[in-house]
């Protein structure tokens, strides 16, 4: 199984200078502007903002069902990813967020019967995992088999101290 490069970030901070998230900024930036332009066309009333949101990542990207997965150990996300390969998928892990980001450009070549030859074929998958408790970012793995994008991201550990009763 091929392994994927995850990148990863303690803070927000940290995340901001690495350029695969700039390139999901720039994914959120065209969702937030489709979502606007979707709200305008419905007269701008409010009430309907999270539809607008979900149908603007839908009109934009490959945003596939992920089966997720908790334990007490981590988190365990698999996502149908078929027609990419492991160059064309970044994995962003931050504290309480994953970020999934793939992109793939497909030349279709000449044919008699194509209309479409010499076109470029893009596609971008995006996928943005909110967790409940922080995770070890450095030992976020991911691996891609067979068009299954695998994630494992293991919790943070939290130390427990034992409580003492105060001596009278």
């Amino acid at each position: 199984m091929p392994k994927l490069r995850v990148h990863n970030a303690a803070d927000a901070s940290a995340a901001v200078s690495n350029p695969a998230f700039g390139r999901v900024e720039e994914a959120l930036e065209a969702i937030r502007q489709r979502a606007f332009e979707l709200f305008r066309q419905r007269g701008g009333g409010p009430g309907a903002e999270l539809d607008d949101w979900l149908q603007a990542e839908k009109d934009l990207f490959f945003i596939p069902h992920a089966e997720v997965s908790e334990s007490d150990e981590g988190f365990r996300m698999t996502i149908p990813a078929p027609g990419f390969d492991p160059v064309d998928i970044d994995v962003i892990a931050l504290p309480r967020e994953l970020l999934v980001e793939a992109k793939t450009e497909m030349r279709l070549e000449p044919t008699p019967d194509c209309m479409r030859a010499g076109a470029l074929e893009s596609r971008t998958l995006y996928r943005r995992f909110d967790l409940s408790v922080p995770i070890e970012t450095d030992r976020v793995t991911a691996r891609i088999d067979e068009g299954s994008l695998t994630i494992e991201a293991p919790k943070k550990l939290v130390r427990r101290f034992p409580v003492r009763a105060a001596a009278a």
